[in-house]
């Protein structure tokens, strides 16, 4: 990792050491449409130019790090949410698309919660279902412009469940138990794919074979990003789409209004996670 990548990640942390007091307890970063962790008591927001010198260039991500507690009780956590993020389809380098979560883990933060809109490609599953990731495939490594996407399709998927991934299933079944209205939780792999244009059914029809589950383009750089640091990452799919050869495609406006409709849950489910 060159200086100049290290320097700007330590620049943000010194930026958001000086305004905000004390290490968040979590942070999330929130995919296209994903609206969670409103109204955080006594919170700050800072532009993400402030903070990284640079804003997200995609319609959904508003580009904003807001910290705030929980609730107004004395010991409630400290939470930071990174409205918006980075993908390497806007002309990013890997640097800047894994920027946000190297700040997180230099912060000292130690849950990371991760969220993106996704097409699903399992066919049970619904617009609006939210699905915890167990495993993921990286087809959007900029290494397989090198290599070609042959290694990446060799490859078995990578594992990707901890103790933050079982807590929020596990919470999840409690939700869904005691309330009707909270669907049940999915589970699955997540395959990450450049973009930023949409699968085609031959696509579709390969990550199917893959044993994918969901489909997006972002979320796994991030994960990687804090492998081996002190921050336990964990990530949730919105799905926005279920890819069905009979059904036409939808564009990025139905994404936000399908990740609108799902962020009532999201936020249930992350509000009682980090409690």
């Amino acid at each position: 990792m060159s200086q100049a990548v290290v320097d700007r990640a330590e620049s943000a942390v010194a930026f958001l050491k000086e305004k905000v007091k004390g290490i968040p307890d979590a942070a999330v970063v929130l995919g296209s449409g994903v609206s969670v962790l409103e109204g955080l008591v006594d919170s700050e927001s800072f532009p993400f130019l402030d903070v990284f010198g640079i804003s997200p260039s995609v319609h959904g991500h508003s580009g904003n790090v807001t910290v705030g507690r929980l609730s107004d009780a004395a010991d409630a956590p400290l939470v930071a949410v990174f409205r918006g993020r980075f993908h390497l389809y806007e002309g990013h380098d890997w640097s800047v698309v894994t920027l946000a979560a190297r700040v997180v883990a230099l912060w000292g933060v130690k849950k990371l919660l991760l969220t993106n809109a996704a097409g699903g490609l399992n066919k049970e599953y619904h617009v609006g279902d939210l699905m915890v990731l167990t495993g993921y495939r990286d087809h959007l490594n900029p290494e397989l412009a090198k290599t070609g996407l042959l290694p990446a399709i060799a490859k078995a998927t990578t594992k990707c469940s901890n103790a933050l991934s079982d807590q929020l299933l596990k919470v999840g079944e409690q939700l869904a138990k005691a309330d009707k209205e909270f669907r049940p939780l999915r589970q699955g792999t997540y395959c990450a794919l450049g973009g930023p244009n949409y699968e085609t059914m031959a696509e579709i029809e390969m990550l199917r074979r893959l044993k994918g589950d969901a489909v997006g383009m972002s979320t796994v750089p991030e994960m990687l990003a804090v492998e081996g640091s002190g921050t336990t990452a964990a990530a949730v799919s919105v799905i926005t789409n279920v890819w069905r050869e009979d059904e036409p495609m939808g564009g990025h406006e139905e994404v936000l209004e399908a990740s609108k409709m799902a962020s009532k849950r999201l936020d249930q489910l992350f509000r009682k996670v980090l409690a």
